[in-house]
């Protein structure tokens, strides 16, 4: 099985609040989009974020989406997905910064 982690980070605008809302929604329904997810979480942090500048070693995202493939084949295919596909055009000027990682579990 392979897990894969998503931290998003989004820019600071006055619809952040909002543009992670919708993104959350949407990551939600991944699992319906795309039958090759196994299992979904998506969450927002339960403590507040610091302030941190933009070149300082460490930052703390906005939005986490953990998603489990079956097969590491299924896992590669995940980002060219239709779904994957829309959950980029779809956010990608709301964001500052995404970090990913996938891992064998």
């Amino acid at each position: 099985m392979v897990r894969h982690i998503s931290v998003l980070t989004f820019l600071d605008t006055p619809e952040k609040e909002q543009n992670v809302e919708i993104v959350r929604a949407f990551m939600e329904q991944m699992p319906e989009m795309h039958p090759a997810i196994r299992n979904s979480v998506v969450a927002v942090p339960v403590l507040s974020t610091p302030f941190l500048p933009d070149d300082a070693p460490v930052m703390f995202g906005d939005l986490v989406q953990v998603l489990d493939f079956d097969t590491v084949e299924e896992a590669a295919d995940y980002p060219l997905s239709k779904a994957h596909m829309d959950l980029a055009a779809m956010s990608t000027a709301m964001l500052k910064k995404v970090t990913s990682i996938d891992y064998q579990i």
